[in-house]
């Protein structure tokens, strides 16, 4: 059966005509009338009203030819005035406020009536396509409040947000998602458009559709003509072949996350450039990782690779991380019962992702573990001699970890001290620039990054002691506070001589010779180095006042350590127990430190080199660092130039799909390439754009120049539609959906924007001066 099409005309008259053709949703009746004709007959059009929709409640709403169009649809400006009384006083005053709210008055403009909708069980928006890259996915933000504006304003709290790939093979399980699905694929065949901003509601089990408008393509990198189809299929089957049991791996499902462990959301971003993914794998995640955790006792996973890509956004093997937290001597009948038990645990908690060390698994040895692990592991099964054997093992680990006089991080403190040399004899030796870069990145590895990953397992311990403290009314959460506040880190060094360069007590040569090689992306060639953007991260800043936090144990605390240490079985004193919590935590930040001077420095040299053949550093994000590595390596017929312009051509082109592709955080079913609900906690980040400035927070947005700042406001209210006249450069908002009023304006403008920050984040990044936004990534950095 053919579907009769319509085209768009206004919002009111577009819904009259859609109720004519629907069929698999409801349209409420309508009644529209427009400004020209209320002025005229006012009490005629309310006595009309009233005799329409009887003694129903109403909703006046706006239906004004500057609204909905094709570059532009001011969502949200004007207003609609719901639970409206069938009234002529209540009539009146909706009728006068929607006509208030145009402004100006225009001779297409209208209103229309529609009964108030009852019984709501779930409503919100639905994209047709993404927002931002128009990629072939609907995308519906809804909640189950029984609000109808909820989502739109902007002010829901608890929104969900399911994504569906729109030529999946395989149905949506969910009846009332599925029927929308459904209606949503009738739509684009009535408007003969693909992309659609629906709002709709479910009355029980019906549908109803409030408005259908165009999703403005303009100002849009249009990515809607890519294929995906093949290439999902790929990743599908991909993920079905990796869930299989693997003989040289404990667990029965694979579990892929882009937080867990070493974070690449957080560290390089959820659609890195390559050149930035290439590096990451290199120096960490294809196998210095595992090297450091075999060192340590823990599982040999040498042969594993721990991030994955697929089609470029980066995911953790969950499975194979797991392993990786079992001590070799663990029973192997335990080991994969207890592999086993974590993955169940974050397949059926997927909000946890991001913190498995601390809410999943466990991996070292602490005061209160042992009850941990009770509370933990019998209500899965585990027996008395398992849990027993568990601890031991944990116990075994750790006591070789924090070890007073060979400790391996220790060891690994000392090794990483001789990165230092080993740079400066290479940056300032006779060696090509290729030769540089490779051998740079060889000791980045051996005496940065492998050491690094010690120090850092050594300071997660730490932590855990820490905290254990705190649960055992050792310290309290003050105190705890307090001491890590006293703890030397570069952070704390690098704002001291911040201060000591405004105060004019050094240069500004001297302060870049320590921190000149920091960059916020520290794996991104594009983020400048600071002694490139010296000016544009450090100024209009004055010296800051700078707590010097100390703590001491004092000996009663000191004595309940040392008693606990005796009854559990630690081969440590106290007093070395708080000096290898120190020593470690202070560690893990100088390693940081050391390895990302020899990784920035490898940025400069390659782009360098790439001068040297006429590449632009925008290109340069597209290599592969293997690509670099190869030329000290081999040497074959082609041009160094034709060999780079290739591998930027390539991997250009596939990053086109990174772009496009939208994948959950969490992938622990093969379907979920295709349909995925987004995690309660995720922002919503809108354009594909970044920011770098000063920040404005909603208190101050009438008493400060606005242009260009990054702008925070708690919800996502298109009454905050002025700030879009102020040349504002970026969005934060607290509350908010993907698809609210607010994400529709800043899509449409061109505007980076973080929607739903959440409490938190909102909180942490309201309080920087300067701020980095990157909408592509997903990521927030706090530069100063």
């Amino acid at each position: 059966m053919k579907i009769q099409s319509i085209s768009f005309s206004s919002k009111a008259k577009t819904l009259e005509e859609l109720s004519q053709v629907i069929t698999t949703a409801s349209v409420l009746p309508i009644y529209t009338f427009s400004v020209s004709e209320y002025k005229n007959s006012t009490e005629a059009i309310i006595t009309n009203i009233q005799r329409k929709f009887k003694d129903q409640l109403l909703v006046v709403r706006s239906s004004s030819i500057n609204e909905d169009g094709e570059d532009i649809s001011n969502a949200g400006h004007f207003e609609s005035i719901l639970n409206v009384q069938n009234n002529e006083i209540k009539i009146k005053e909706a009728i006068d406020t929607v006509i208030g709210s145009y402004n100006k008055e225009f001779s297409g403009d209208e209103v229309f009536v529609q009964p108030q909708l009852t019984n709501i069980t779930n409503a919100g928006v639905a994209f047709t396509s993404d927002l931002d890259t128009l990629a072939p996915y609907y995308i519906i933000n809804f909640d189950e409040s029984g609000s109808t504006d909820s989502v739109t304003s902007g002010t829901g709290k608890n929104l969900k947000t399911f994504i569906y790939f729109k030529n999946s093979p395989i149905a949506c399980p969910d009846k009332k998602i599925n029927k929308l699905i459904v209606c949503l694929k009738e739509l684009e065949e009535i408007f003969n458009f693909p992309h659609l901003d629906v709002e709709f509601a479910f009355s029980n089990d019906q549908l109803y559709i409030f408005q259908v408008r165009r999703i403005s393509t303009n100002k849009k990198e249009d990515l809607s003509g890519i294929d995906l189809n093949e290439t999902l299929l790929k990743i599908h089957k991909k993920i079905t072949k990796l869930s299989a049991a693997h003989p040289n791996l404990l667990g029965d499902k694979a579990i892929y996350g882009v937080m867990p462990d070493w974070n690449p959301a957080e560290i390089i971003g959820l659609k890195p450039k390559h050149l930035a993914a290439s590096l990451y794998k290199e120096i960490i995640t294809d196998s210095i990782w595992a090297y450091q955790r075999d060192n340590y006792g823990y599982r040999n996973l040498r042969s594993h690779p721990l991030m994955l890509l697929y089609l470029g956004v980066p995911y953790i093997d969950v499975r194979v991380d797991f392993n990786s937290f079992i001590p070799k001597e663990l029973d192997e009948k335990i080991a994969k019962k207890l592999v086993d038990h974590y993955l169940t645990k974050l397949k059926s908690s997927p909000v946890l992702h991001d913190k498995v060390e601390f809410e999943i698994v466990h991996s070292c040895f602490y005061f209160n573990l042992p009850e941990k692990l009770t509370k933990d592991l019998k209500p899965a099964g585990f027996n008395d001699e398992e849990i027993n054997s568990i601890e031991r093992s944990l116990l075994s680990i750790t006591n070789k970890i924090i070890d007073p006089g060979v400790g391996l991080y220790k060891k690994d403190l000392a090794q990483a001290e001789k990165l230092k040399d080993k740079y400066e004899k290479i940056v300032n030796s006779q060696l090509s620039l290729v030769d540089k870069i490779y051998w740079l990145l060889e000791d980045c590895k051996r005496y940065g990054t492998l050491p690094f990953a010690g120090v850092a397992r050594s300071a997660f311990i730490a932590t855990q002691f820490l905290r254990s403290f705190v649960d055992l009314e050792i310290l309290t959460k003050e105190e705890y506070n307090l001491y890590t506040g006293s703890l030397n880190t570069v952070t704390k060094d690098l704002n001291n001589d911040l201060n000591l360069f405004l105060s004019k007590k050094i240069t500004k040569q001297e302060f870049l010779n320590n921190y000149g090689h920091l960059r916020p992306g520290t794996y991104d060639i594009l983020s400048l180095r600071y002694d490139e953007n010296f000016e544009n991260y450090f100024s209009n800043r004055e010296p800051s006042l700078i707590e010097h936090n100390s703590f001491t144990f004092s000996k009663k605390q000191l004595d309940k350590i040392e008693a606990l240490i005796k009854k559990q079985g630690l081969s440590i004193s106290a007093n070395l127990l708080i000096e290898f919590i120190k020593t470690s935590i202070e560690g893990r930040e100088s390693v940081k430190f050391l390895f990302t001077r020899s990784l920035s420095k490898v940025l400069s040299l390659i782009e360098e080199l790439a001068v040297k053949y006429g590449i632009k550093r925008e290109d340069l994000v597209y290599m592969d660092i293997k690509t670099f590595i190869d030329l000290y390596a081999s040497l074959d017929y082609r041009d160094v130039k034709e060999i780079f312009e290739r591998d930027i051509e390539k991997n250009k082109r596939t990053y086109r799909y990174t772009k496009a592709v939208k994948l959950p955080s969490l992938i622990s079913d093969p379907n979920d390439v295709y349909f995925h609900f987004l995690q309660a906690d995720e922002p919503n980040y809108i354009t594909l754009k970044s920011i770098c400035s000063q920040t404005v927070s909603q208190e101050n947005v009438n008493n400060e120049i606005l242009d260009n700042k990054i702008i925070f406001i708690r919800s996502a209210d298109p009454g905050f539609d002025f700030l879009f006249t102020k040349n504002i450069g970026g969005l934060v908002t607290q509350f908010g959906g993907a698809n609210s009023h607010m994400a529709v304006r800043c899509a449409e403008l061109g505007i980076p924007a973080v929607i739903g920050a959440g409490e938190t984040n909102f909180n942490a990044w309201s309080s920087a001066k300067l701020l980095e936004v990157d909408c592509l990534n997903k990521i927030v950095k706090i530069i100063s």
